[in-house]
C-alpha cells in the first residue's frame, strides 16, 4: 500500500512539472521550426530564426532598452527598498502594520490600475522623458518584491550580532556594512534579481507609459504577435530563457539558490 502511494506521488509530481515545463518545451520547440509561420510540434529543425533575430536591429535595440530599464528600475527599488525594509524589521512605531500595508499595496494592485493612475500623475506633472517615467514606475511595481523578501531576511537576523558590533565601537552604518549586509547579502541578491526579471517582463504599465521612442522588448513581441506569427517569436523567447538559466545557474554556481530563498 506505501509503495503503491509513493508511486502516485512520483505521478502526480511528474504531471505537474511536466504541465509547468510545458509552455518551454512548446516555445523552444516552435524556435527550431523550419516554417515560416509559429507551429508545434516543428516541421523540421533549423537554426535560422536566430541568427535573423540577431541580424534584425529592432531585436537587439529593443533587449538592450529591456536591459537597461531593468537595471535602472532595479536601482530604485533597491534605494527605496533597502531603508524601509530596515525601518519594517528592526522599527517600533504605531501604524506600522498600516504603513507595511501600503508599502506592500502594489503587490494587490492590479498592473492596469496601476498603470493607469501613474499615466494621470504623469500627464499632470508634465514629465515627458519616457525611459525615466518608465524606470520610475517599474522601480515603485519592484520595490515591493524587494521589500517583502528583504525584510523577512532582516526579521530572521539576530539582532545581538548588530548590538555587538555596536558595543565594540562600529557605527550604525559600520555594523551595518560590516555586519548586517554580509548576512543578509544572499537574500538582497535574490531580491534584486528578482526585481530586475519583473522589470524587464512587464508589460501592462509600458504600453500605458511608453511613447512611441521608446519600445521595450516584450512590446515588441506583442507588436510581433498582433500582426504576424513568426517563428522569430518563439526564437526570442527562447534566448530569453536561455539567459534567465544561465543567470539561475551563476547565481547558483556562487552563492547557492537555496541560500537566496531562504
Amino acid at each position: 500500500m506505501s509503495r503503491s502511494r509513493d508511486w502516485a506521488l512520483y505521478v502526480v509530481m511528474a504531471a505537474v512539472y511536466l504541465f509547468l515545463l510545458a509552455p518551454l518545451i512548446v516555445v523552444i520547440g516552435a524556435s527550431l521550426t523550419t516554417s515560416a509561420f509559429l507551429e508545434f510540434p516543428p516541421r523540421g529543425v533549423t537554426l535560422s530564426w536566430f541568427g535573423e533575430v540577431l541580424e534584425q536591429e529592432m531585436w537587439t535595440t529593443t533587449l538592450w532598452v529591456s536591459i537597461k530599464l531593468a537595471a535602472v528600475a532595479m536601482v530604485i527599488a533597491a534605494l527605496v527598498g533597502i531603508p524601509c525594509s530596515v525601518a519594517l524589521a528592526r522599527g517600533s512605531f504605531p501604524g506600522r502594520a498600516v504603513i507595511t500595508a501600503a508599502v506592500l499595496s502594489p503587490l494587490m494592485v492590479p498592473s492596469i490600475v496601476l498603470a493607469i493612475s501613474l499615466l494621470v500623475i504623469y500627464s499632470r506633472s508634465g514629465i515627458e522623458m519616457p525611459f525615466w517615467r518608465l524606470a520610475l514606475a517599474h522601480g515603485v511595481l519592484t520595490a515591493p518584491y524587494l521589500i517583502r523578501t528583504l525584510t523577512a531576511a532582516l526579521e530572521q537576523l539576530d539582532p545581538a550580532l548588530e548590538e555587538a558590533a555596536r558595543n565594540l565601537g562600529a557605527t550604525p552604518l559600520v555594523a551595518w556594512l560590516r555586519v548586517v549586509l554580509p548576512t543578509v547579502r544572499p537574500a538582497l541578491i535574490a531580491a534584486m534579481f528578482f526585481a530586475f526579471i519583473m522589470s524587464f517582463d512587464e508589460l501592462v504599465v509600458a504600453l500605458f507609459l511608453s511613447g512611441p521612442q521608446l519600445t521595450t522588448l516584450p512590446m515588441q513581441i506583442y507588436g510581433e504577435i498582433q500582426y504576424k506569427l513568426s517563428p522569430s517569436i518563439a526564437a526570442v523567447s527562447t534566448l530569453l530563457i536561455v539567459i534567465t538559466v544561465a543567470g539561475v545557474l551563476a547565481i547558483e554556481r556562487s552563492l547557492g539558490v537555496r541560500r537566496l530563498i531562504r
